[in-house]
């Protein structure tokens, strides 16, 4: 009996942990948020270390992404706050359309502001693959 309730309890949470799996170092940013992430540092590879919502003046990278109109263009801003150029992936997604595309974006120089401009529709970005030029 007991087994029986392990396999059905196991079974029950397996399909929800492989949906809510994301890449190692992952930012997950909504349209409406801004999200400030830490990092620690190995040669030219950064590890994430934490994410959050709160204001923090400790973060190294901020990623604001402003609400706008469902068929307008949005604008992610990426503030480095490292003292060398910072290069990430990111991948655009929409939920409600369970569709995901990378997106090219340019190294974000060290110290400054980065603009990306999105496609509408887009519900979703994932940032990920941070590592700094040398």
């Amino acid at each position: 009996m007991n087994r029986l309730l392990l396999s059905l309890l196991a079974a029950a949470l397996i399909p929800s942990a492989l949906v809510a799996g994301e890449r190692a170092n992952t930012v997950l940013i909504h349209p409406g948020e801004t999200i400030y992430a830490k990092f620690t540092q190995k040669g030219k590879k950064l590890t994430l270390v934490s994410v959050s919502k709160e204001k923090d003046e400790t973060a190294q990278v901020i990623f604001t992404l402003p609400k706008s109109p469902p068929n307008e263009t949005a604008s992610l801003q990426v503030e480095n706050n490292f003292a060398k150029d910072l290069v990430y992936k990111l991948e655009l997604r929409s939920l409600s359309l369970k569709r995901k595309a990378p997106m090219p974006v340019v190294s974000v120089v060290a110290g400054k502001l980065a603009r990306e401009q999105l496609p509408p529709y887009v519900e979703q970005l994932a940032a990920y693959a941070f590592k700094l030029e040398l």
